[in-house]
């Protein structure tokens, strides 16, 4: 019930289509590794970008603590300019 190949089958491929398919298949390999090397520096500048972010992030918390520090001391002092001008002016005693 099952028919079989006959010996006399021959299989023919021409050299223009071999070429053909050599070409294509080169073209693939060659944009699969060209995309996964593009891939992969993406990643490392992206990695890169990630540790400068924290970096900056670090740098402008103590730059803010600074601030913070600097507009606190600059409150007392006017706290204490307003003191001795209203003693000054007798409207507030020492």
């Amino acid at each position: 019930m099952s028919k079989s190949i006959s010996d006399s089958f021959n299989l023919t491929i021409s050299v223009s289509f071999l070429l053909k398919i050599l070409a294509v298949t080169a073209i693939v390999v060659g944009s699969y590794y060209q995309t996964t090397s593009n891939m992969a520096n993406m990643e490392r500048a992206i990695a890169e970008m990630h540790s400068e972010i924290t970096i900056l992030n670090s740098k402008m918390a103590e730059i803010e603590k600074e601030h913070v520090q600097e507009l606190e001391h600059y409150n007392e002092e006017l706290k204490e300019t307003n003191r001795s001008l209203l003693q000054r002016l007798g409207l507030k005693r020492p």
